[in-house]
């Protein structure tokens, strides 16, 4: 939630102090090591990241939201968390691996 207020909000004020940038780096890094070592097909790097980080963010960043369309369902679960978690993954691999491999 703090990611996304400060990408929204703030102008990236409080990005430095928080590492995000370090971790964006890092994200970046394996994204290119995995082209080059022929695991993941060709990609822009900082568009999958950005991508990959709403699959993953995305989900918290609405639960205030979407607890009205199905208010018995707690998302913040430990089960839907899990379940969120196995899906968010199972996405992003279909999307960066390379179908050859």
């Amino acid at each position: 939630m703090l990611w996304f207020q400060e990408a929204s909000q703030n102008q990236g004020i409080y990005f430095k102090e928080c590492n995000v940038l370090q971790l964006h780096e890092h994200l970046l890094e394996v994204l290119e090591q995995g082209m080059a070592q022929g695991y993941f097909r060709p990609l822009k790097p900082f568009l999958a990241l950005t991508h990959i980080l709403s699959v993953c963010l995305f989900y918290f960043t609405v639960h205030e939201n979407w607890k009205h369309l199905m208010p018995e369902v707690d998302r913040l679960s430990a089960s839907a968390i899990e379940q969120h978690t196995e899906e968010a993954i199972a996405f992003i691999l279909a999307a960066v691996k390379r179908v050859d491999r």
